[in-house]
């Protein structure tokens, strides 16, 4: 996890959750503190967690990056990339905002949840703005995917990007599938 703002666990959770093979998972941050906060609750919540505090050692030796901040500079760099890589990079979601540097978005095949709206994505506007890639990088959105018009990974080692272009609908539609668990489990 790179950011330990309030989406964090959220985000730890959900990956644990999809993915029962995660078996650890580490929180960097800039500020220290916070980073210990969300490890913190996570490990209260039974999973195996503890702070990265070098990101770029944490990064090279991740199966899973997701970055949730408001940076304005890139924090994950490309180069750093295992072969089978997977990056989500959920915040960041002005132009003016960056997660992941040039390197990164050329290295990977591009998902995003929605193409409405994917201009106002600063990992996506600023290297289209700058010539290093072009819009027709983003391979699929969630609607190619859950119709299977795209794949998804094709290979082992491909190393794949997600890109959270943010819509309020995906958010209603997360609450209301949340909504849905809570209740089904509730007592």
């Amino acid at each position: 996890m790179v950011g330990a703002g309030a989406l964090a666990p959220h985000v730890a959770h959900a990956h644990s959750a999809a993915r029962p093979s995660v078996d650890r998972i580490l929180v960097w941050n800039r500020t220290p503190a916070r980073a210990e906060a969300v490890v913190a609750g996570l490990k209260a919540d039974g999973l195996n967690a503890a702070v990265a505090t070098d990101l770029d050692q944490a990064v090279s030796e991740a199966d899973i990056i997701s970055c949730v901040t408001m940076s304005d500079t890139p924090l994950v760099k490309g180069a750093l990339l295992r072969p089978g890589a997977h990056l989500d990079l959920i915040g960041a979601y002005m132009t003016t905002l960056r997660e992941a540097d040039d390197e990164a978005m050329q290295r990977g095949t591009i998902f995003v949840d929605t193409r409405r709206g994917m201009e106002g994505a600063g990992d996506l506007a600023q290297p289209v703005a700058s010539g290093i890639l072009g819009w027709d990088a983003v391979t699929a959105d969630m609607f190619d995917l859950a119709q299977a018009r795209h794949p998804g990974r094709i290979s082992e080692d491909e190393i794949t990007i997600y890109k959270n272009v943010g819509g309020a609908h995906l958010d209603l539609f997360t609450v209301a599938a949340l909504m849905a668990t809570h209740n089904a489990t509730a007592p």
